[in-house]
């Protein structure tokens, strides 16, 4: 009797080990999601402050070149690489050949001057190749097996700042096609990726409230954002205001897995 006990509770467990366990995650990524933080570690000397994308201001001494560590947002959590520069470096940091060139007609400044500005990625190098040894972001051209995961701010005074995802170009394509590796001398299972600053606009959170610092080799950044959790909040009680929650799996089958595994990771 006692085994037969033992055996039906290990069932129901198992049963209830996948709600629990996408519950569990909602409400971590929740609070996350209500205190953004990270640490960071390269060189530079920067000060900013954020009050909802209205208010981004950032004063720089050193432009800052850091890996960071943390919880940006859903998209940049774990470990990601950063430049950023604010007054009075941003007012020239399109002259410096620092950026990829912007599309034509189009300028860092084109809906005002922005008081700060931010590069974010990280890349796909599983086995090493692509990874980045100069410590330096942004890149016009980066090695990879997958082109980096980029997106550049521009933080503004009176007015929305911006944000937009970056494209990538396969410049194996315009040397003659894949079997052209050799003409441009790429690294076994990799290519040659090129920056492009026109990818699609990105949401800003209007609710963030954050500071930034970085003094010499060591930063960090501590945010808050009370519509975020409020969201945590209600969400103990399986009310999902903001409706970011994961779903629950309803069935066994592959494909439904698949879609579950995506919203939980990066970009989720």
């Amino acid at each position: 009797m006692t085994a037969r006990l033992a055996c039906v509770a290990l069932l129901l467990l198992a049963t209830g080990c996948s709600a629990v366990g996408t519950y569990g995650r909602g409400r971590v990524a929740d609070l996350q999601d209500a205190f953004p933080m990270s640490v960071a570690w390269g060189w530079g000397l920067h000060m900013s402050a954020q009050f909802s994308p209205l208010f981004q201001v950032g004063l720089t001494g050193i432009p800052v070149r850091a890996t960071r560590w943390g919880y940006d947002d859903r998209m940049f959590r774990g470990s990601w690489r950063e430049y950023q520069v604010g007054l009075p470096h941003v007012l020239w940091v399109e002259s410096t050949g620092v950026l990829p060139e912007p599309p034509s007609g189009r300028s860092l400044g084109e809906r005002g001057m922005p008081l700060l500005y931010r590069w974010q990625s990280f890349r796909d190098a599983p086995q090493g190749e692509g990874l980045d040894s100069s410590d330096a972001e942004p890149e016009r051209r980066s090695w990879g097996r997958h082109p980096p995961v980029t997106r550049e701010s521009r933080g503004a005074l009176g007015w929305p700042g911006m944000r937009a995802a970056v494209d990538y170009t396969d410049l194996r394509r315009e040397q003659g096609g894949p079997d052209s590796l050799d003409v441009i001398g790429s690294p076994n299972r990799t290519t040659l990726w090129a920056a492009r600053r026109d990818g699609r606009a990105m949401p800003r959170a209007w609710d963030l409230f954050e500071m930034d610092f970085m003094f010499g080799p060591a930063g960090a950044r501590l945010g808050l954002r009370p519509a975020e959790f409020l969201d945590f909040f209600l969400g103990i009680f399986l009310v999902d205001v903001l409706g970011d929650d994961l779903p629950e799996p309803t069935s066994a089958d592959p494909a439904d897995r698949e879609a579950l595994r995506a919203q939980d990771g990066h970009g989720g």
